[in-house]
């Protein structure tokens, strides 16, 4: 079942200057979708334009079949959309729990005690840290912290934004596998990222975006597998004959 879908999405930042050129993607519920591309190629404004970010000009976004492409960023979040930015994307003079706090409190109607238990119980690492401040965190476990303010709302789908960016290989990789957990609690994810090999290795299907639009598509391991592809747009080298 489609959970998620743009249809020729245009988008970007200042009025006629589109970044987004008529992207079309489709995300069935379950999934972990990977959009990669090369530099400049409007991968992070694209899923910026999903949350509600980045000024939508033209086409339509649905999410189980409700269009929400007009919905500010906020109605998204309540509607079952949640987005992880890349930078900024945790509150540093506050402790974690403090932030975690703050995000399930925009529902007035959710247990936040039981709320921070589950997601301690996903995140073992934050109960732990519980008390410090998210600014005294490594990058990879602020990104931890990052993704489980977005998972305490209970959303639907969990759209992150290059999650990886900046970490060492060990994080990458716990980084990694704690999406592929969380997928199996039922969360879909839209995961854009430049380490296409991890990316790829954890993902369902994968669209390679060029110059606004969606170029390919296709299962996750194969467009890593497929040499024109990977040499182009992936960054993979060919290997020597």
């Amino acid at each position: 079942m489609t959970i998620l879908t743009t249809r020729n999405l245009v988008a970007g930042y200042e009025p006629g200057l589109a970044i987004v050129r008529g992207a079309s993607i489709n995300v069935a519920a379950g999934e972990i979708v990977v959009i990669l591309g090369p530099n400049g190629a409007g991968k992070s404004s694209l899923i910026k334009a999903i949350a509600g970010l980045v000024p939508i000009s033209e086409g339509s976004v649905t999410l189980e079949g409700r269009d929400i492409t007009a919905l500010p960023a906020h109605r998204k979040i309540r509607e079952g959309l949640a987005f992880v930015p890349q930078t900024e994307n945790v509150f540093p003079r506050m402790t974690v729990e403090e932030n975690l706090r703050l995000s399930i409190g925009i529902f007035p109607d959710r247990n936040v005690a039981q709320g921070i238990e589950e997601t301690y119980a996903l995140f073992p690492d934050l109960a732990r840290q519980s008390r410090l401040l998210a600014g005294s965190l490594s990058g990879g476990q602020r990104q931890m912290l990052a993704a489980a303010r977005a998972l305490i709302v209970k959303p639907r789908v969990l759209m992150l934004d290059e999650p990886s960016a900046g970490l060492s290989p060990k994080f990458v990789e716990q980084v990694f596998a704690r999406l592929q957990e969380v997928r199996a609690t039922g969360v879909t994810i839209v995961l854009v990222e430049q380490n296409a090999r991890a990316a790829l290795s954890i993902g369902d299907r994968a669209y390679v975006l060029v110059e606004g639009r969606e170029a390919h598509e296709g299962p996750a391991r194969s467009l890593w597998d497929d040499p024109l592809i990977a040499e182009l747009y992936l960054g993979k080298r060919k290997e020597a004959s």
